[in-house]
Order: C-alpha cells, then sequence, then structure tokens
C-alpha cells in the first residue's frame, strides 16, 4: 500500500525556524547596543564612554613614590587637595599639583586633566577624589572626577 503525503506542516519545523528567528532577533539587539553605544559615548570604548571605576582601589603613595612605573596600565583611587596647576594646554588638558593623602601618607603627585573635564571647575584648594590610570611614564591620567 502506498504512502500518503504530509498534509500539514511539522511541528519540529516550525519550532525550529521560530527558535532562528529568535536567535536572530537577540543577536541584531545585541550588535545594535555595541555599535550604537560605541557611537553615543554608552558602550565600552576607550575615548566615548568612561567605564565605572566606582570600585577602584586606593592608591599606595608610598609605592607610587618609590616606582610610579610598576604600577603602569593599572586604575586606583585618590583623595586630596588641588596645590596649583602646573600647565595648560588646549589638546591635552591641565596638569595639576595634587595633594594625596591616604591612611598613611600625604605627598604631592602630578596628574593630568584631559581636556575631556574641561567642564569641571578645577581651583587651588578644592577637595577632590579621583579615579585614576597610572600612564606609561608614571604620569596619573584622571578618568573619574568627583
Amino acid at each position: 500500500m502506498p504512502r500518503r503525503a504530509s498534509s500539514g506542516a511539522n511541528v519540529g519545523l516550525i519550532a525550529g525556524i521560530a527558535a532562528a528567528i529568535i536567535g536572530f532577533i537577540v543577536i541584531a539587539a545585541l550588535l545594535f547596543n555595541l555599535i550604537a553605544g560605541d557611537m553615543f559615548g554608552g558602550g565600552g570604548g576607550s575615548k566615548g564612554a568612561k567605564r565605572s571605576n566606582s570600585n577602584a582601589t586606593a592608591l599606595n603613595l608610598a609605592t607610587y613614590r618609590d616606582n610610579g612605573n610598576s604600577l603602569r596600565g593599572n586604575v586606583y583611587r585618590i583623595e586630596g587637595r588641588v596645590e596649583e596647576t602646573l600647565r595648560w594646554t588646549a589638546d591635552r588638558g591641565r596638569l595639576i599639583s595634587f595633594d594625596a593623602n591616604d591612611s598613611v601618607d600625604s605627598i604631592p603627585v602630578p596628574v593630568l586633566v584631559p581636556e575631556d573635564f574641561r567642564n569641571i571647575n578645577i581651583e587651588r584648594g578644592s577637595e577632590l577624589a579621583m579615579v585614576v590610570r597610572v600612564d606609561r611614564d608614571g604620569t596619573l591620567v584622571a578618568e573619574e572626577i568627583e
């Protein structure tokens, strides 16, 4: 006896197509979020967005004083008072002398405040908390200012 052809759509086939469409939509949404976030400052890019470093560890001032180059590339939190502006350039920002203090010590350190923070008024004597990155030459570069 000959077999009859299937008259309806296979449930497994429909479920597979639906799963593929949902997967495509999820991947498209993630890619859009990544690309649009970088363009509009919400992603993880290096220039457009600042990553949250609120849980950065405190900078050990004695270690920085002894050999700042050993801390290159790391992110730390410092607190203290602005002593004075040492230099300002329109393209690179301000270099300030910052009297940083931790639980043990208080020493003046140079901090480069990039031009991204031009809207923040940094005056002599201001008390600030900053998240800084140790640059390749040992200079502290501000990434967040509170």
